[in-house]
């Protein structure tokens, strides 16, 4: 018997191995690199993405990847923890282990384990001081290269639906903005402000789809298809017309790494889609490919964190590292329902 996840369908590996320019995987031959938040969203699609390049072309590459839990993790994804170019060190942000060995890059995609409801000062200080430690950790293993995976709701929420570019500024207001937004903020100061001695670069992703995206995560689209592969009705709590996008995993994993090894040193990058869709939009997308489910809009609740309208402003990451998606919203939402449908098949054959 097995908790494992299925791995990610190869048509979306061979999709970010071919959509990837080739000076990328070349500026990632044989290179170190140290990840934390390896085991989340983000971390598993980056990890799925190197581990098939570095088949794929023979790069020669080295992963460490930062787990509280290596074994929860080996039996969650045995096929990412347990590859060869793989190394599991355990730890926390907090608590970093000194460099056993030099490291080429960085990915800093970790926040520490907390809740929205947590104090306003003490998840912003824990979130600091956790980059912190990350940076001195990239210094004494002499890392040229770091990438912060930051998030959009940095920016305040807009007051329509204009998509927000990197150089929206924000004032800090303790009874406006929201504990995660604030954490985020302070991570991107310390990034930012620290004098290192290595570039960086800052990512600020948006809402995705795809595989490894679990209800958990509170994102309206697991949510719902979750509901969805159960047979019951998607119910939307809020008005349903909050606008979101949606960018695919492996678009994703492709502009984080694009980012990393071409993002213009100190600067910022928007990673998402700029295909704007309202949550009932969403959840009648989902439920017509699942087999048209029922939606329901019951209530009129806040709309969520990022407020009424959450669009990124991709034109910076297009016109100076050439980015574009390639998976647009739909193709992403049926993608991301094939592999929540082999998830279930999975689990009911490893419980035969």
């Amino acid at each position: 018997m097995t908790d494992g996840l299925p791995p990610v369908a190869r048509q979306d590996l061979d999709e970010i191995l071919r959509l990837t320019a080739p000076d990328t995987w070349e500026a990632l031959r044989r290179q170190s690199v140290f990840i934390t938040g390896g085991t989340g969203f983000v971390g598993k699609w980056l990890l799925e993405a190197l581990l098939h390049a570095d088949r794929s072309l023979g790069l020669g590459m080295g992963i460490s990847v930062l787990t509280r839990s290596p074994d929860a993790f080996a039996v969650a994804s045995p096929h990412l923890a347990q590859a060869s170019a793989v190394e599991l060190v355990r730890g926390d942000i907090l608590d970093l282990p000194q460099p056993t060995r030099p490291y080429t890059s960085v990915i800093h995609a970790a926040l520490p384990v907390t809740t929205l409801h947590d104090s306003l000062v003490g998840l912003e200080t824990v979130a600091a001081a956790g980059t912190q430690g990350v940076c001195r950790f990239a210094a004494a293993a002499g890392a040229r290269r770091l990438l912060h995976v930051s998030s959009g709701a940095v920016y305040p929420p807009p007051d329509g639906p204009t998509p927000l570019p990197e150089d929206q500024g924000w004032e800090e207001d303790l009874g406006s903005s929201n504990v995660y937004a604030r954490a985020k903020r302070r991570s991107e100061a310390v990034v930012n402000e620290g004098g290192w001695p290595f570039e960086t670069v800052i990512a600020r992703c948006f809402a995705f789809s795809g595989p490894y995206l679990l209800p958990s995560s509170g994102v309206a689209l697991a949510g719902f298809m979750e509901r969805a592969i159960e047979g019951q009705p998607l119910v939307i709590q809020g008005t349903g017309k909050a606008v979101r996008t949606y960018q695919y995993a492996g678009d994703m994993a492709r502009w984080l790494l694009t980012c990393l090894v071409h993002g213009t040193k100190g600067s910022s990058y928007n990673v998402g889609s700029d295909e704007p869709v309202t949550i009932l939009e969403l959840a009648r997308t989902v439920g017509r490919l699942a087999g048209n489910a029922e939606v329901r809009v019951e209530g009129r609740a806040a709309e969520g964190l990022a407020g009424a309208f959450y669009i990124p402003d991709t034109q910076r990451a297009q016109s100076e590292l050439g980015l574009r998606n390639s998976v647009g919203l739909e193709d992403g939402v049926q993608r991301m329902l094939q592999w929540r449908r082999s998830k279930v098949a999975t689990s009911l054959t490893s419980h035969e």
